[in-house]
This record gives structure tokens, C-alpha cells and sequence, in this order.
């Protein structure tokens, strides 16, 4: 009987002393494990990184331990997990029904609401309702405070049009504008790309993210875990070239009374850039520290930062001795100092007379709404940041002709980003016009 056990444990059956011994009642000991090793053969073949799997539920275990040859009851369990895939679910056969339990088990621990005990995620799952059709969205119905928010996007990014339109009638060469993933994208160049396209701007989509940075971190793309940063086609591309780059995204409205500030994704920007010239300048760092727009020792000190030198190696092959980028400046409104993240430093405005290539960090928002046209004075800066905090959609669960499936309840957050995006849109077009 132990040899059963631990036969069942070896094989990672997730089943219970007491299923097992339903299988040494009716099949001896040997039996029981001959016909268990068969189940874990099965279960590699439909569990093997398969969301549609099997959990061993005690119906099911009962089933497997049944007299008759085990061949037979695997087909017959295969046969009744086809069916729902063809839209042929039977709710009240009890084994068809347990076998969408790991479906529903999947899908609950993906979405972050899958209760903690056994007993609960039982409870939740006999518990599922009858599934109604799926029903359509006539999209996302702003508000009058969404709208007017828009109307001050929109005139944030006509700012940003404005200033880039300058920056290309003085110099001659390209421009590519880098919006940060997600509000650069979303909320100021998106809405103005097909403009942008259309003057010949090129546009990108980069993800760096602020929350987690500090005044060392330089986007890695390559990282285990999450692709931050310039990818290598376009650090090639900016090696050749050395094209202008337009680093554009927004930040909370914190500490904006005396500086202007920009995202501490910016910042990291910034750092990546460091890297960047390092290897244009072959570790002379006297050819580009003064054009940084860093202070000399935090420089220093980034340039024995462990992610600057994981970056510089895994860029060396790329980046071609020559030119190096000077950092500078852009707001609506500059001062006299901005604030990069947490670190404080003179502002560099744009130069093209200079005919050096620029890294330009951009942050088109206007924190001080007695600057704004009357009709904005009561919005607010960085408004539609979050948007998932504004409209969530809500996936619930149940049964359907499908087996276990899913609805969407509510309208979605990309439905309120759309609906947002398409004002803010239009209203560019009527400031353009």
C-alpha cells in the first residue's frame, strides 16, 4: 500500500490518500500502480503547459479506479473533453463538468482572484451561473470632466506639435520622436502621429518604466524579465545616423512649483544615453560629460553603476566610435532648473544652431492651469494617467455551451482610452485647422 502512495506522489497526481486507496480496493497494490503510472502518462500529455488541463477530482479518481480497463475510461474521459470545444457541454454529466475545472482554476489564478483554500475554490466553482450570450459595446460614453480633460491633452500636444515643427525648420537632420509607453503614447503622440508622419517625423513607441527606477538604472532591453528601453535594430539605427531623438512623456504634478519635471523614466533615458556616448567617446568621458546635462559626479558614479555595464557590453557591438548626443530640455514653459526624477540641475534649452545631434527630454504638460486658456482652469495636470483606475472592466465566470467560459462585464479600459484618444483627436484637428 505505501509503494501505492508513493507511487502517486513520485507521479505528481495531486491526489489525496484516500483516492488512492480506491484504486488498491478494486486493483490490488500492483494494479493500483500500474494504472496510476498509466494516469500520469495521460495527464503529461494534457497537462504539459496546457491551460485546458485535468485536475484528478475525486469523481474523476473514482472513475479511473472503476473495474474496467483503464484504456477504455481515458478515451472516454478524452471523448468528453473534445465535446465542449465543439460547443457540446452537458452541465449535468458530473465528469464533463469536473473536467473544465482546471480551466476555471487556470484562468482564476491568471486574473489574481483565485481563492486561497480548496474548499473555496470549490465552493465558487459549483457555485457558476448559466453564461448568457456575449453582448456588444456601443464604446465607452465620456464624461463632461473626461471631455474637458481631453480639450487640455489636446492642447498639451498641439504645444508638443508646435515646438517639433520649430525644432525641424532649424536643422537638417531627421527627427524621431520616442514616446514612452504608456502616457507619452497614449495621452500626447498618438493623437498626433499621422501629423507627424505626415511632415516627415518618425515615430516610436519605447516602454520605460518609472516606478520602479531609481537615479542609477539604465533600461536594459535584454533583461530576464522585462524588455525596457531602445531595442537593438534602432540603437544600430541611432549609431549610423545619429539622428535628433525626442524622449516624450509626463509626469504627476508633484514638486513643479520651481522646477520642470520630467519622469523618472525620462531620467533613466537620459542614463541609457550615457551609455550610448561612453562607447561613441571609447570611455572618454571628457568628450561628452559637459553636454550630459548630469552633474559630473553622479556621472561618475553612474558609470560604475553595475546596469551601466551590463548595457555598455551588451551595446559595444552596435555602436560605432564618433559623435556623442548632448542632452537638453524642452516644456511649454522651461525653467530656470528642472528636476529629472529626484535629481535638480540647470535646464538646456534646444539649440539647433549648435548642429550637434540631441537627445531632447520632453515633457509637454502645463502644471499651472492660470496658464491655460480660461475654459481649462478646471482640469487637471495628468489627468488620464492610470486609466485602469478609471474604468475596469470586469471578467466573470460561468458555464456555457463551450464548457467553462468567460464575459465581459462593463465597459474596458482600452474602450475609455479609445473613446479619450478619439476626443483629444479631434480636438487637435480643430486647433490645427
Amino acid at each position: 500500500m505505501t509503494d501505492a502512495h508513493l507511487a502517486a506522489d513520485r507521479l505528481k497526481l495531486g491526489i489525496t490518500p484516500a483516492q488512492v486507496e480506491a484504486f488498491i480496493a478494486n486493483h490490488g497494490v500492483d494494479g493500483a500502480v500500474s494504472r496510476l503510472e498509466r494516469i500520469g502518462a495521460w495527464l503529461a500529455e494534457v497537462n504539459s503547459q496546457n491551460f485546458d488541463g485535468v485536475l484528478l477530482t475525486p469523481a474523476i479518481t473514482d472513475f479511473l479506479a472503476g473495474k474496467r480497463d483503464i484504456e477504455p475510461l481515458i478515451a472516454e474521459l478524452q471523448r468528453l473533453r473534445e465535446e465542449p470545444r465543439c460547443g457540446r457541454f452537458d452541465r449535468s454529466n458530473v465528469l464533463q463538468r469536473e473536467l473544465e475545472l482546471k480551466r476555471f482554476v487556470s484562468e482564476c489564478a491568471r486574473q489574481k482572484d483565485l481563492p486561497k483554500t480548496i474548499d473555496k475554490q470549490r465552493e465558487m466553482y459549483d457555485g457558476l451561473p448559466d453564461q448568457p450570450p456575449p453582448a456588444p459595446s456601443s464604446g465607452y460614453p465620456l464624461s463632461e470632466q473626461d471631455a474637458l480633460e481631453a480639450r487640455r491633452a489636446a492642447y498639451e500636444a498641439v504645444a508638443l506639435l508646435t515646438f517639433l515643427r520649430w525644432f525641424k525648420a532649424n536643422t537638417d537632420r531627421p527627427i524621431v520622436v520616442a514616446a514612452n509607453d504608456r502616457y507619452g503614447r497614449h495621452w500626447v503622440v498618438e493623437p498626433i502621429e499621422n501629423i507627424l508622419m505626415a511632415e516627415g517625423f518618425h515615430v516610436r513607441y519605447d516602454r520605460v518604466q518609472s516606478h520602479s527606477s531609481m537615479r542609477l538604472t539604465v533600461p536594459h532591453y535584454l533583461e530576464r524579465w522585462n524588455r525596457s528601453g531602445f531595442p537593438p535594430e534602432f540603437v544600430r539605427q541611432l549609431s549610423r545616423e545619429m539622428p535628433h531623438v525626442v524622449s516624450v512623456d509626463e509626469c504627476s504634478p508633484r514638486r513643479t512649483e520651481r522646477y520642470s519635471k520630467y519622469a523618472r523614466g525620462v531620467r533613466d533615458i537620459l542614463n541609457w544615453f550615457m551609455v550610448f556616448n561612453d562607447l561613441r567617446a571609447q570611455g572618454d568621458l571628457s568628450r561628452y560629460a559637459a553636454d550630459s546635462s548630469m552633474p559630473e559626479e553622479l556621472l561618475v558614479e553612474l558609470r560604475k553603476w553595475y546596469e551601466f555595464e551590463l548595457t555598455r557590453r551588451k551595446m559595444a557591438d552596435w555602436v560605432e566610435p564618433g559623435e556623442t548626443y548632448a542632452v537638453v530640455h524642452w516644456a511649454p514653459d522651461l525653467k530656470p532648473e528642472v528636476i529629472l526624477g529626484d535629481i535638480v540641475v540647470p535646464a538646456r534649452p534646444v539649440d539647433p544652431s549648435r548642429r550637434v545631434p540631441l537627445a531632447v527630454l520632453a515633457n509637454p504638460a502645463v502644471y499651472e492651469n492660470e496658464k491655460l486658456p480660461q475654459d481649462l482652469h478646471d482640469t487637471h495636470p495628468y489627468y488620464f494617467n492610470d486609466p485602469e483606475y478609471r474604468v475596469k472592466e470586469k471578467i466573470v465566470y460561468g458555464f456555457g455551451p463551450h464548457g467553462f467560459e468567460t464575459r465581459v462585464e462593463g465597459f474596458t479600459t482600452d474602450e475609455y482610452v479609445s473613446a479619450a484618444q478619439k476626443a483629444i483627436s479631434e480636438e487637435i484637428k480643430r486647433k490645427v485647422r
